[in-house]
């Protein structure tokens, strides 16, 4: 009897495990709109290499993307550096 009760126990809490990563929230945050962090708010980025540049190695938090518009997921790795828009 203990024998079934620590396998039914084993396997509700594989199922668990593997549910909870069955249900996290999946983006691919290179297709969708980036964001960054002005310090106050969250800003459109705009198109890489275009509107802003990414400068990497830094542990610092380039871009952010977001599923529901109100909570914040780290995209990019870098320093967030607007491109100027010279004689545009």
């Amino acid at each position: 009897m203990n024998k079934i009760k620590w396998t039914f126990m084993t396997l509700a809490i594989l199922l668990s495990i593997g549910g909870a990563f069955a249900t996290r929230p999946r983006c691919d945050c290179f297709q969708s709109p980036q964001y960054y962090f002005n310090g106050a708010s969250y800003n459109l980025a705009g198109q890489l290499g275009v509107q802003y540049n990414c400068w990497v190695p830094s542990a610092n938090t380039c871009t952010y993307t977001t599923t529901d518009g109100i909570h914040f997921i780290a995209c990019q790795n870098g320093n967030y550096q607007a491109v100027p828009n010279i004689g545009k």
